[in-house]
């Protein structure tokens, strides 16, 4: 048993590319219990962060860990994010998506734990404008139905919590971890032509701007539901031709196709992305724009 600290954090999903940023982030501010299961984090223990590794989908072995850690917060970015794979594989994602979250509610209902869990755009089907926080969710994809079963389950069962919906995460592409810019990144540095849907729309967000958000939110209990978006809404086309001029790629290798003529398992909605009007005056961090975060992640790889 762990001597009883009211600054701890478990962060879940610890070795994924949102899971790393937050690990960076929070880190400095409190005791952190990084789980993991397929994935060993980069990071190194230190004195005020440990690792395990868990399979969250057993709810006992999550009841076990709770109860031992005793944490003043847990952040919740475990998942399977394979939009694709969880349309071919349900059951995973069921597992992963909704099972995980049901195991963490149903051990912390009596306690007085603080949850965020991180959710997606893609609960909304984005037919004419980006997911605003009163929509009425209609997900087009298996992926989308699971991380709006976890966000129902946490409504009806649980009142401390903040649900952090985000859209398009971007990091850095020469960590090796796959997110939106790596495709252009690649493909543009290897000086190779690109196709990039112009009729395909998101707000992307960096993931350590979006971790900052997150770690605001531990500081200061944020509740309800947010909307943590970049500040830019745009298509792949537009945010492509911004990274080939921040990263002095040549943007003419940049073409513009249809999104409909991408043949793929699962259904994207074509106005994705998160309204975050109501969001951004909640927040003191910044909500960075496309060009704003491209720059800071060029400088970063330099």
């Amino acid at each position: 048993m762990h001597e009883k600290n009211n600054n701890r954090v478990i962060i879940t999903g610890s070795a994924g590319l949102l899971g790393t940023a937050l690990l960076n982030k929070i880190v400095p501010h409190y005791d952190v219990l990084g789980v993991y299961f397929r994935t060993e984090p980069e990071a190194a223990s230190t004195d005020n962060l440990h690792f395990e590794k868990a399979d969250l989908t057993d709810a006992d072995t999550v009841s076990k860990l709770i109860k031992e850690y005793e944490p003043e917060t847990i952040v919740n970015s475990a998942g399977w994010v394979d939009v694709d794979g969880c349309e071919s594989d349900k059951l995973r994602a069921e597992e992963s998506n909704f099972r995980i979250v049901k195991n963490i509610v149903d051990t912390i209902q009596s306690a007085n734990i603080y949850l965020i869990q991180i959710s997606t755009d893609y609960i909304f089907d984005g037919r004419d404008h980006p997911g605003r926080i009163n929509d009425r969710p209609a997900p087009l994809n298996y992926y989308g139905h699971t991380k709006l079963q976890a966000e129902e389950y946490i409504k009806n069962n649980f009142s401390y919590y903040m649900i952090a919906r985000t859209c398009a995460l971007l990091g850095n592409p020469r960590l090796g971890r796959t997110n939106l810019i790596n495709y252009f990144y690649d493909k543009l540095g290897g000086n190779q032509e690109v196709m990039a849907p112009d009729d395909l729309y998101a707000n992307p967000i960096w993931v350590d701007n979006l971790a900052e958000m997150i770690l605001e939110s531990v500081q200061k209990k944020i509740r309800g539901i947010n909307h943590l978006g970049g500040a830019d809404y745009l298509s792949r086309y537009e945010f492509a031709r911004i990274l080939a001029e921040v990263f002095g790629f040549d943007g003419e290798l940049v073409r513009p196709l249809s999104a409909s003529s991408q043949n793929r398992p699962a259904r994207r909605p074509q106005y994705a992305g998160l309204d975050i009007s109501t969001t951004v005056p909640q927040f003191e961090t910044k909500f960075l724009s496309v060009r704003e975060a491209l720059t800071q992640i060029r400088n970063l790889s330099i």
